[in-house]
């Protein structure tokens, strides 16, 4: 069984009414919507946090997967979406293997 606790939240207006939006579009329940989107949510907050720490360098590409809780791959996605330049080398100065 997954363990769980009890969080009592209180919602500004606009929250609750997304909040309602969730119920009546998805047919579950109050707790379920915010479960929902709070995982929604911080899935986005660890994206955004993971693209931030490569933009300004201080995290590489595979560290920033690990991040986001993304593939590599999937990563590679949105990098090349969002325009973000990660290589730590200039195209000419990759080392060269030997012949």
């Amino acid at each position: 069984m997954i363990a769980v606790s009890v969080t009592g939240i209180r919602f500004p207006e606009a929250l609750e009414k997304a909040v309602e939006e969730v119920v009546n579009e998805e047919s579950v329940d109050k707790s379920t919507a915010v479960r929902l989107l709070v995982d929604i949510g911080y899935r986005e907050w660890r994206l955004r946090k993971a693209l931030q720490g490569l933009r300004e360098g201080k995290v590489s590409l595979w560290k920033a997967s690990e991040m986001a809780g993304m593939s590599l791959w999937d990563l590679l996605l949105v990098v090349e979406k969002e325009g973000i330049e990660w290589a730590e080398f200039e195209a000419g100065e990759f080392p060269r293997s030997p012949p």
